[in-house]
């Protein structure tokens, strides 16, 4: 799992159709087809705010913890599959040193032998490939979950209507350069924390 991926991330898109007006024309035709133009007030300055999603990774608590979280799995399952593998090393390791000495009195024993370290490899990559499946669908839940949690934090974060368009940046994707006025990551950081602080303090105080 690709963790920086953790989750990993389109976010934070709030975005305004502003409308266009297109009219074709043709040289040899007398006809020409246009599209209503969506009317916007030409004395209206556009607010256009931009979000850094670097600096939102390293900073959102809820994207950080959750990625904790993520990330304390992974360990655990990791830590189980190689307990698994000792124990099926252990088991063939046993059974060389057994047939070595000529411990085994029967042909009976030798299968059984063979069956269970052959039950314990299948139990191994089936595990394995359990706990990937397990990883890929927790990733994409917390990504969504992240998604739905920032869009729906920025609707009430733009509630008075003070930015028409709110854009994000990563790396060279999305916009490339923006001035320093419009950059209002820390303002939407800080709002994104606090909600999410406010949040976890109601649900300490439903617990009690």
């Amino acid at each position: 799992m690709n963790q920086k991926s953790i989750l990993l991330l389109s976010l934070l898109v709030a975005s305004l159709l502003l409308g266009s007006c297109n009219q074709k024309q043709n040289d040899q035709a007398t006809t020409s087809d246009s599209l209503t133009a969506v009317t916007v007030d030409p004395t209206h300055q556009l607010k256009i705010g931009v979000v850094s999603l670097d600096s939102l990774y390293k900073n959102y608590e809820y994207y950080t913890q959750a990625n904790k979280q993520l990330e304390a799995q992974l360990k655990r399952n990791q830590q189980t599959l190689a307990n698994k593998a000792q124990k099926a090393q252990q088991a063939y390791a046993s059974y060389m040193e057994k047939a070595q000495k000529g411990l085994f009195t029967s042909q009976a024993q030798v299968d059984a032998e063979e069956k269970r370290i052959t039950t314990l490899q299948q139990e191994g990559a089936q595990l394995e490939q359990r706990y990937a499946e397990e990883a890929m669908k927790a990733q994409a839940d917390a990504q969504k979950a992240l998604h739905d949690e920032v869009v729906a934090q920025l609707k009430a974060f733009n509630a008075d209507k003070k930015y028409d368009l709110i854009l994000t940046s990563a790396g060279l994707e999305g916009v490339m350069y923006a001035g320093e006025g419009f950059d209002i990551t820390q303002e939407v950081i800080d709002y994104l924390n606090a909600a999410h602080k406010a949040k976890a303090d109601d649900a300490k105080k439903s617990k009690k």
